[in-house]
């Protein structure tokens, strides 16, 4: 049996189990996707930061991580754990364009005086 990633994404998010952050592996696929989100959003999204939010993606589905770890292996968490963040913070990122800032609200009620 092959695992497919598309299979993992019907899977609800449970309770976190912060016990999967044990596996040396979880722990460098976390920080290895974190680099590459530093360097890729590195104005936005600071390294330290992007650790936090793989991590706990990584405990939000933790039997996902360990199925794929004992299938496939870090390779493919690795790529797992980045579209998961991906999502995550680009869903995030889209919220927070979508609002006006006060000040760009200011500045907009202050030209309509004229």
């Amino acid at each position: 049996m092959t695992l497919n990633l598309a299979d993992l994404e019907s899977a609800e998010a449970m309770a976190a189990d912060w016990s999967v952050l044990a596996e040396p592996q979880v722990d460098s696929v976390a920080k290895a996707v974190a680099r590459g989100f530093a360097r890729d959003y590195g104005l936005t999204l600071e390294y330290d930061d992007a650790v936090q939010e793989a991590v706990l993606v990584c405990a939000e589905r933790s039997a996902d991580v360990r199925r794929i770890l004992s299938e496939s292996g870090p390779g493919l968490l690795h790529r797992w754990v980045s579209q998961r963040l991906r999502d995550r913070w680009l869903t995030e990122a889209r919220h927070r364009v979508s609002h006006t800032s006060y000040e760009a609200a200011q500045q907009a009620a202050g030209s309509g005086e004229r």
